[in-house]
């Protein structure tokens, strides 16, 4: 069996990551605060939507009336 599900019964949230005690130094020695990186990756997830959207709409056959 794989000893990683065995371990992890759930995926993370971002807020459990950035809970995370490990995470605040590792993003100090990025140069990030965890608000900068949440605000970035917020507007990230947003874009990729928008992309989504787009594409999905340019895929869509036009309904003759």
């Amino acid at each position: 069996m794989d000893e990683r599900s065995e371990c992890c019964r759930y995926e993370p949230s971002l807020e459990d990551l950035l809970a995370d005690e490990v995470m605040e130094p590792v993003l100090r020695s990025a140069g990030l605060e965890l608000q900068e990186l949440r605000e970035m990756m917020m507007e990230t997830a947003r874009r990729i939507e928008d992309r989504a959207q787009r594409s999905d709409a340019e895929e869509m056959p036009e309904h003759d009336n």
